[in-house]
């Protein structure tokens, strides 16, 4: 208790601290990432604790070690890569698929301290990840007796991360203008929505780039072994672009891994024009060909610079975006404020999918004042784009509500 208390003053110090202008509206929006980060995190922790519960039950008998199972089990979970079967002395006699290459999975996957423990284990574990060409691998471990020769053997279920993580990141997080990051026991980084830093280590300088208080965060979360989560506030060099780190921990079978955030924020504008002219400038683009032509031609760099240029003339505004007549969002600016591939259909803010579709069954304008899934409240305008009577879209602008 005293621990939640000192940390919830800590939190309370770093909003008041944070330097730029930070309003009542962006204060909600870091709660708010702080809650979505809680909340995948147990996500993510409950499905890895059921996915190894449920591969220890298919896996239970040797006799149940084999290609039928395996086909099974990774139809019903894609993210399962491949399993290997090994005695204690780490001589493989099982794998599926047959033409994988196992050679370097015990070097990778057991620590000393595990290969010393390995006669004596009786429950699953989650050893270190194996990075394998553009792949990163999970790997749990069952020890199993021999029914036969009452000999142990030791089975590697491998889990693709990028199947694996991508999951809850578009189940649990594409509504919100959020990455997820994944790090392991090692600090190396088994999943992340940016590609071209898989397998790498988060705490290397040259590999991270500027981010050194999020490295210096992470590495007092890992020293210090903490479980609480921490926001940090990031301005990177010659940029009006701040980055957002939330993180917390979980525990799963003897692995721990570090959940992240992050959210890229634009610094915030002046006041520069009044709601009259925001209206007027978003009522003329409703009509206009230049918007028009765009969304029936399918060009998304098109109506992306039509956004951005919008989006510049009224600074003031949150976010400029448009939604097709499905009721999802394809297009907005700036990129940071959006929530890109959101759809009514997702049901995450009630007010907002009755506007949405208000507009596209009557073809109207309509303003409306909401909490935002992100956080914060917005007054939202919402024109719809016509030809002729015949709808296109639905553009909207967001203004923030509190200071």
């Amino acid at each position: 208790m005293y621990k939640k208390i000192v940390y919830t003053i800590l939190f309370i110090m770093l909003l008041f601290s944070m330097a730029g202008c930070m309003s009542k509206f962006e204060k909600a929006q870091r709660e708010k990432q702080m809650e979505v980060t809680l909340s995948s995190s147990h996500i993510i922790e409950e499905y890895l604790t059921k996915l190894v519960i449920f591969l220890d039950a298919s896996f239970a008998e040797i006799g149940e070690i084999n290609r039928n199972t395996f086909n099974i089990v990774s139809a019903s979970y894609p993210e399962v890569s491949s399993i290997l079967l090994y005695d204690t002395k780490l001589t493989i006699s099982r794998r599926f698929p047959e033409n994988f290459n196992y050679e370097e999975v015990p070097d990778n996957c057991l620590t000393q301290k595990t290969l010393s423990k390995l006669e004596q284990m009786e429950t699953p574990f989650i050893g270190h990840s194996l990075f394998k060409e553009n792949d990163v691998f999970l790997c749990i471990g069952f020890p199993i007796i021999d029914p036969t020769t009452q000999d142990r053997r030791i089975l590697f279920v491998l889990i693709n991360t990028a199947i694996l993580f991508s999951k809850f990141e578009q189940s649990d997080i594409k509504p919100y203008p959020y990455s997820l990051i994944v790090i392991n026991d090692e600090q190396e980084i088994v999943y992340d929505s940016d590609p071209m830093r898989i397998g790498q280590d988060f705490l290397l300088e040259d590999d991270i780039g500027d981010h050194v208080l999020a490295r210096k965060n992470l590495y007092n979360m890992i020293t210090e072994n903490q479980n609480d989560y921490f926001v940090i506030q990031i301005r990177e060099k010659n940029s009006s672009l701040r980055k957002i780190y939330t993180w917390n921990t979980i525990d799963v079978f003897g692995e721990r891994f570090y959940i992240s955030l992050v959210r890229n924020l634009t610094s915030c504008a002046k006041q520069t024009q009044d709601n009259s002219y925001l209206l007027s400038t978003l009522r003329s683009y409703a009509i206009k060909d230049t918007l028009i032509d765009p969304i029936i031609e399918g060009s998304t760099s098109e109506i992306d610079k039509l956004l951005e240029y919008l989006y510049q003339q009224n600074p003031e505004t949150y976010a400029i975006q448009l939604v097709d007549t499905s009721g999802t969002i394809i297009s907005g600016w700036p990129r940071s404020n959006t929530t890109l591939g959101y759809s009514i259909k997702m049901q995450k803010n009630k007010t907002f999918d009755t506007a949405v579709s208000n507009v596209i069954r009557t073809k109207e304008e309509y303003i409306i004042e909401t909490p935002l899934l992100e956080g914060g409240v917005g007054r939202i305008i919402f024109l719809p784009v016509l030809v002729h009577e015949e709808l296109y879209g639905v553009l909207f602008a967001i203004e923030p509500k509190g200071s």
